[in-house]
């Protein structure tokens, strides 16, 4: 278990979610580390699990190519994996 305060840690743990492909559980972590780390980033967090939640529904619609679906989860991950980034990177230009 990473410590709620270890920065890098907690940010690992995000990518090891990415990697593992369980999009809803880096989203809900992201949304974590956006509260506990940036506040200002929570907005971004916020639109990122809107967007992987909306696109969860349109592909139980069926109304969504795989190519799209791929190509949405990839600009997901994308922005998740930059948005950790760019908060670790706050973190140590205040510290």
């Amino acid at each position: 278990m990473v410590a709620p305060n270890d920065i890098l840690g907690r940010r690992n743990e995000i990518k090891d979610c990415l990697a593992a492909a369980d999009m809803a559980k880096a989203v809900k972590r992201l949304m974590d580390f956006a509260d506990d780390f940036h506040p200002e980033s929570k907005n971004m967090a916020i639109g990122l699990s809107f967007e992987f939640n909306d696109l969860k529904k349109v592909m139980l619609m069926g109304s969504i190519s795989f190519l799209e679906q791929r190509q949405i989860k990839n600009s997901i991950v994308s922005r998740i994996l930059i948005t950790v980034d760019d908060i670790v990177d706050q973190k140590k230009l205040a510290a």
